[in-house]
């Protein structure tokens, strides 16, 4: 059997562990830095409360993470949001006012909701609204998510409403975030329908129920969370793995590849047979293949050696950092609404947060009925230094934004965390589809390597896990040891 070792458990590098164990064809080992698996996902609990430290679910419009939870028997363990209050608030000129209704991402659908939404003057409604006369630009050249929306959509919308978004999932600059690397739904649309709205139009022709869930609150349906939390998704994924395949607290040293003239004078039942040596706790073993699952700047090191062009474009991947200030508050003691799974915080109001999710709202069950989860989000590309804070002064200023903005009358919160993510966010800056191109060129040579995570194609949980099934399997297929 080939030997194939995975760096990193968070999970890209689970899915890619889970697919290699169900193929029966390889000897695996899993290497974890960390004292535990799973990565930025991980479950708080406490007092009774349940509180997730990054993501609270996932989509299932890409499949692969709703697949792989079938294929783990967890199916029956996920849980949509609640089917109350499917809504979620902007902060406009200190107001709390709702998104308009059917505005995804930033794709208007609904007419009648941007003639009537505050959120935008009459002048910011017309200017949207002309979209569908602006005229599409030609050729695959990237830009900013920025010059896209304000391009096609009008500056005011995008302050307003499409900046807010942006920084709440990506926590990035929009000046420079690749429209092409993030947003490829539109970016295409654009070049196929000749618009957002135009794109919604015909995608309403081709097929109807589809384009009324994307544009009401029954998207939210496309969301599924672990009724237990996702630490429990990742205990139950790790579960499938081999008994002693995965090693916690065990860092990845160095990874060297081993010219193929060198291993094939090697007796091939010796540890020095196989083209990847990995040192690791201060002991090096041999490997058929490899597949890096692990963060930019950690893949980057590794790959100095073996790959150094491609280590290169790997350290052009800058990440951001942020901080989640997660508070259980009486509901009696909120002033303005919070109907709705949360708020988003433009730029230009000069607010500290970047959004405020009402967690609770959309996840029942985590705290008392009579209580409400809020999870305040600081930091990101445009507010570095915020993460430097030490806690008692972010603690400070998030009852503060929360007096300020939802009205907050109490005195302290019932239970209240920290949550740091240092270097956590990669950020696909302009240019990130053309880099990443150039990266798989340059392990062309290499076809027992392989990159997965994050930082290349897609941040969500789907996307990485589609990330480390691909990755799992072209290991497969050039081992040759793939069940088919």
């Amino acid at each position: 059997m080939k030997r194939v070792a995975v760096i990193g458990a968070g999970i890209s590098g689970l899915a890619a562990a889970f697919h290699l164990a169900a193929s029966g064809q390889v000897q695996l080992t899993v290497y974890e830095g960390s004292g535990r698996a799973g990565g930025v996902l991980e479950t708080i609990r406490d007092e009774g409360y349940l509180v997730e430290r990054s993501a609270d679910n996932f989509a299932t419009l890409i499949p692969d993470a709703l697949q792989l939870s079938r294929e783990c028997g967890l199916a029956d363990t996920l849980i949509p949001p609640a089917a109350e209050n499917r809504q979620a608030f902007v902060l406009h000129r200190g107001r709390v006012v709702p998104i308009p209704a059917g505005f995804s991402l930033m794709q208007p659908t609904r007419l009648g909701s941007i003639l009537t939404t505050p959120a935008l003057s009459w002048r910011g409604k017309l200017r949207l609204l002309g979209e569908y006369w602006i005229p599409p630009a030609t050729g695959e050249a990237d830009e900013s998510l920025e010059a896209f929306a304000v391009r096609r959509l009008g500056r005011e919308a995008f302050e307003n409403l499409v900046e807010p978004i942006v920084s709440g999932i990506f926590t990035a600059d929009p000046a420079r975030l690749s429209m092409r690397a993030t947003m490829p739904q539109f970016f295409d649309m654009e070049r196929r329908s000749g618009g957002l709205i135009r794109g919604y139009l015909a995608s309403r022709r081709q097929d109807a129920a589809a384009a009324a869930r994307r544009a009401s609150g029954a998207r939210y349906d496309q969301f599924l969370a672990p009724r237990e939390g996702m630490s429990s998704w990742i205990a139950q994924l790790q579960s499938h793995l081999p008994a002693g395949c995965l090693r916690l607290a065990t860092p990845v040293e160095a990874l060297r590849h081993v010219p193929s003239h060198q291993v094939a004078t090697a007796d091939a039942t010796s540890a020095a047979a196989g083209p990847w040596r990995i040192t690791a706790g201060g002991e090096q073993e041999s490997f058929d293949a490899v597949i890096c699952a692990t963060p930019a700047a950690v893949t980057a090191r590794l790959l100095e050696s073996a790959a150094p062009d491609a280590a290169g474009l790997v350290a052009q991947i800058p990440y951001a950092s942020s901080v989640v200030v997660a508070m259980v508050v009486a509901r009696s003691e909120i002033a303005r609404r919070t109907d709705g799974f949360g708020l988003i915080v433009p730029r230009k109001e000069g607010r500290a947060s970047l959004a405020i999710s009402y967690t609770s709202n959309k996840y029942p069950g985590r705290v008392p009925p009579d209580q409400l989860l809020l999870r305040i989000f600081f930091g990101g590309a445009l507010q570095p230094q915020l993460v430097d804070l030490p806690d008692s002064a972010l603690e400070q200023l998030a009852h503060q934004e929360l007096r300020e903005i939802l009205g907050w009358r109490g005195a302290a919160a019932k239970w209240q965390a920290v949550i740091r993510w240092p270097q956590a966010m990669p950020q696909y800056l302009v240019g990130h589809v053309e880099r990443m191109q150039a990266l798989q060129q340059a392990l062309a040579a290499l076809p027992t390597l392989r990159l997965c995570g994050a930082g290349y194609a897609g941040v969500g949980i789907p996307q990485c896990v589609r990330g480390g099934r691909a990755a799992a399997q072209q290991i497969l297929d050039d081992c040759q040891c793939s069940k088919a």
